[in-house]
């Protein structure tokens, strides 16, 4: 097969495939920015210090961190790659099946998809680096004094730049590629009917095995401060208990949703009095697994936005514990007392915050690619319940008691888990001994630093103490509240969205699709 022939076949196809290759270049372009912000931040060395408006950037203890947290970003947008390479899977299967029946080999066929995939990912990354570039020449806003709130200022080595530009394409090759296994084991296309297992309860033995492995972070921190080593050990094992633990208790909320949706349908089954509801029921029994791979980006996101304000909440009770402590001592000794404030760590957890709603944007935009193709891949199937006297707003009901009714509890379940896990990760520093101080002013006649001996300063001075304030934590119930709202709030719209393409796709002419 020549090149010109296998690329007048990777862009030949319907509505959906066009729709496909544009969404595939637009999460192109989503990760290059976001890799590109994030070697951005790498780039900044200690020569461009105090430059920057923001601590974060100027700490370079930080600065990993916040990279890192970028780069994190990234995982969303695999996740609306993926969706968008499932839009219209089903027609694209039975096109490349019938490639191979007329004699194109397997490779031909995974040829032709990469090349579709692979331009609109190049197509993506180019713009963007365009968007890149052209918002730092817009963003970079320095101050009266010099000071920028984003390192505009600099830029990512060439490598770097050159391995985004590679590195992009290649992931969303990776995962278009995914989707037709299927394709390549059989000419056929077909897929057995087999009749699904009801899901496990192995979901649930994940999320208490990853809190658990959570809570193990306070008893080895404890003994580690007991038997102090002179390697990094401590901190590798208290490294693999945080990401193990909180990378098994997502996996165990995603893949509980399935556990969730089955329940939730043979409930609407079994009580139901609506049609709508029985079809609801009867379609969530089927597919339970379809919210699992349909929400598990915005549960994620749910789960790492909540155990940011978690953690934010117990930071900054700690902090404002510390600070008055601090001054009861200061007060105590007569010594001056400057408070230090928690802007700094509130500034940083709203990054955070910014960081989660930008995943939450990027996770309803999948779910409203997810849902427009589970439309448009049963629209035969929609369309002969209508032409059998089915009314639109009947579906449209039973559409939305599938897509909504799953996700309350999922996004409880997610945030609940979220804000535990920095009550059993983060080791408690609640001290509550009181404070002692001598206060030892020598007699006449002995020298200055006579108070400096323990004997004379407790024979001559008076030992002074104060209660410490212990640390309270109160729940950031507003934040989760709004996550929480925002989560289903999101979901609701975009189910309403992708009804607009309920309409279309009941068309009396979609009996004749295949």
């Amino acid at each position: 097969m020549s090149p010109a022939t296998t690329l007048w076949l990777a862009m030949a196809g319907n509505r959906s495939d066009r729709a496909r290759i544009a969404l595939t270049a637009l999460s192109a372009a989503l990760g290059t920015v976001t890799l590109l912000a994030a070697a951005t931040v790498f780039a900044v060395t200690e020569r461009h210090a105090t430059r920057y408006s923001n601590p974060l950037l100027n700490e370079s203890g930080l600065r990993p961190g916040v990279a890192f947290a970028m780069t994190l970003l990234t995982i969303p947008v695999l996740t609306f790659v993926a969706q968008c390479g499932r839009l219209g899977a089903p027609a694209r299967e039975r096109r490349l099946a019938s490639l191979r029946m007329a004699g194109a080999t397997p490779r031909q066929v995974v040829r032709i998809a990469a090349v579709e995939t692979f331009l609109a990912s190049v197509l993506g990354v180019v713009g963007g680096f365009a968007v890149y570039f052209v918002g730092r020449a817009l963003l970079d806003a320095p101050d009266a004094e010099g000071r920028r709130p984003l390192p505009t200022d600099v830029l990512p080595s060439v490598v770097s730049m050159a391995g985004v530009a590679v590195a992009v394409p290649i992931l969303v090759l990776l995962l278009a590629l995914l989707t037709l296994r299927r394709v390549v084991i059989t000419p056929l296309g077909l897929v057995r009917g087999a009749r699904r297992r009801r899901p496990s309860t192995a979901p649930g033995v994940l999320i208490l095995a990853g809190g658990g492995a959570c809570a193990l972070v306070e008893p080895v921190h404890r003994h580690f401060l007991t038997h102090p080593r002179g390697d990094d050990l401590p901190l590798i094992i208290v490294g693999v208990l945080v990401v193990s633990g909180v990378l098994a208790v997502s996996v165990g909320i995603v893949t509980g949703t399935g556990w969730l949706t089955y329940a939730i349908g043979r409930l609407l089954q079994r009580f139901a009095r609506r049609p709508a509801g029985l079809l609801a029921g009867r379609r969530m029994m089927a597919d339970p697994f379809a919210g699992s791979r349909t929400f598990a980006a915005m549960l994620v996101a749910l789960v790492i936005g909540s155990a940011a304000a978690g953690l934010s909440a117990l930071t900054l009770a700690e902090v404002k514990a510390q600070g008055e402590n601090t001054r009861r001592y200061a007060e105590l000794s007569g010594q001056p007392f400057v408070p230090e404030g928690t802007g700094f760590y509130e500034r940083a957890y709203q990054l955070v915050g910014y960081a989660v709603l930008v995943a939450m944007v990027i996770a309803a935009a999948g779910l409203l690619v997810a849902l427009a193709d589970g439309i448009l891949a049963r629209r035969r199937a929609l369309a002969s319940l209508v032409a059998t006297g089915a009314s639109h707003g009947l579906l449209a009901r039973a559409l939305s008691w599938q897509v909504i009714s799953p996700v309350v509890p999922a996004v409880a379940l997610a945030t609940l888990a979220g804000m535990l896990l920095p009550r059993l990760t983060v080791p408690s520093t609640n001290d509550t001994a009181d404070m002692e101080v001598w206060r030892c002013t020598p007699l006449p006649g002995d020298p200055h630093d006579a108070c400096a001996d323990a004997a004379y300063q407790q024979a001559h001075g008076t030992l002074l103490t104060a209660e410490k304030v212990p640390v309270t934590v109160h729940m950031p119930w507003g934040q989760l509240a709004l996550l929480a709202g925002g989560a289903v709030t999101a979901t609701v719209v975009v189910t309403l969205v992708g009804l607009l393409f309920l309409r279309m796709s009941t068309r009396v002419t979609e009996l004749r699709t295949s």
